[in-house]
């Protein structure tokens, strides 16, 4: 597929924002998903913020096949000073963050789109699924008052700022939408003092200036956790610059609400300074030292005891399978999941059998069942083929999270999501997708998915 193939139509309406630093492992999904979108007026700006993995050639290559992508080149000053860039580069009045492993529903830029013309918001953000390999998926927001569409308030974007409780809902978390120019024309950007929290600083700055925030219940956006994201790796230099900017901050605060917020963040970001601390001496041997910190701030020993139980579950957890004598390490045929009710005869009726008779996991999710986006992302974890039976089903079948699973449909269901169609002569093609082993071969994925955008982009 030549570049021309997926060139936008017209001036781009929303820059999806992505910067990557050695994000090779899961910055393909990341595009992939990101080039899916069905608002068709985007551009994909990816900052490679000097990278020595492969994340310049996927980079690249989704460049040459897609002239949406727009690669630019990091300057090494910073996850926030990478950021900005990113907004400087950006053609469009709307800016969506992506984080560089992190997956998108087809209509999340359509959809934010939508929420912030209908309400004037300047900034918008959709619901999130948290996954990953050793997570089970789980809505972000699910308390009773976030089923529901509604503007985020400054004192409500506050009060969610405290890092020590975990249990607490985070709004700096969920992946804004912003119009740009109202960033520009209040001279808003990213905290270059950053290497953490640079999301949740830059927003709460937005609606201390008056900007206003409107959130989407409905999730689109899906959050890997994994063992190398910024956000769960503390370190003293990072959380001594949040308290700097928050000491700044508190100090031109005139209303008492927002004032007594401020403090109540400073101080679980002054427990948190501790607790990392304590936990740099124990690793240096030094358990005595260790013990000062704790001293100063008490209230970080809760911080401390949660981290040793968060410890020892994965020691108990790696410890397991050895223990019951577990020796077969050979891994399960792929699943396939088939989304919706299937007509019998119908091409994708015929491909689960197929897949069925050759001895390949198949699972059945009713329309009852896809209405649960988050069951619907815990089904679709670590299935190989997605068959869509209508076009109805297709946007929540975008729901089965995954780097390599390849959607299928029929020919007649039309949706960004899908790789390739299928008819009653073709579908058993689809097997040969799916190696001995129960690993998809991505080659022929890849090649397959190329087909398909191309034909979506025709």
């Amino acid at each position: 597929m030549t570049a021309s193939a997926c060139r936008p139509s017209a001036e781009p309406l929303v820059s999806l924002l992505m910067v990557a630093r050695n994000a090779a492992a899961h910055i393909d999904a990341a595009l992939l998903s990101a080039r899916r979108q069905s608002l068709s007026r985007i551009e994909i700006v990816v900052v490679d913020d000097g990278s020595t993995d492969a994340t310049a050639a996927i980079i690249r290559a989704h460049a040459d096949a897609d002239a949406r992508v727009i690669p630019v080149r990091g300057h090494g000053k910073g996850l926030a000073a990478v950021r900005n860039l990113s907004i400087t580069a950006a053609a469009a009045p709307w800016g969506a963050v992506v984080d560089s492993d992190d997956i998108l529903h087809p209509r999340h830029a359509e959809r934010l789109i939508d929420l912030a013309r209908r309400t004037g918001a300047d900034i918008a953000a959709a619901n999130m699924i948290a996954f990953g390999e050793a997570t089970e998926p789980a809505l972000f927001a699910a308390g009773e008052g976030w089923r529901r569409e509604r503007m985020i308030g400054h004192a409500d974007f506050l009060a969610s700022g405290r890092i020590d409780r975990p249990d607490q809902l985070q709004l700096g978390y969920l992946k804004p939408l912003l119009r740009l120019d109202a960033l520009r024309r209040n001279g808003i950007g990213y905290d270059v003092r950053l290497r953490i929290g640079e999301d949740w600083d830059l927003v709460e700055r937005a609606l201390a200036a008056g900007l206003t925030y409107a959130f989407r219940p409905e999730p689109s956006y899906y959050y890997r956790r994994h063992a190398a994201s910024t956000s769960f790796r503390w370190t003293s230099s990072d959380l001594a610059a949040l308290i700097a900017a928050e000491h700044e901050r508190l100090a031109r605060e005139d209303d008492p609400a927002r004032r007594a917020a401020r403090r109540t963040r400073l101080a679980s970001l002054e427990d948190a300074l501790a607790h990392c601390e304590a936990v740099g001496q124990l690793k240096a041997r030094a358990p005595l030292r260790a013990v000062l910190p704790l001293l100063r701030r008490p209230r970080a020993i809760g911080l401390m005891a949660a981290s040793v139980r968060e410890g020892l579950g994965r020691r108990a957890a790696d410890l397991r399978p050895r223990s019951a004598g577990l020796s077969d390490t050979s891994e399960p045929a792929p699943g396939v999941l088939v989304c919706g009710e299937v007509a019998p005869g119908s091409p994708v009726a015929i491909a689960a059998a197929l897949a069925e008779a050759s001895g390949h996991r198949v699972r059945h999710l009713t329309g009852a069942a896809l209405t649960d986006p988050v069951g619907v992302a815990r089904a679709g974890q670590g299935a190989a083929l997605v068959l869509i039976a209508a076009t109805r089903d297709a946007d929540a079948a975008a729901h089965a999270i995954g780097d390599s699973a390849l959607f299928v449909a029929a020919q007649e269901v039309q949706h960004p999501l899908v790789d390739c169609h299928i008819d009653a002569h073709s579908c058993g093609d689809l097997l040969a997708l799916l190696g001995a082993r129960g690993v998809i071969d991505t080659g022929l994925a890849w090649r397959a998915r190329a087909v398909a955008a191309a034909e979506v982009a025709a």
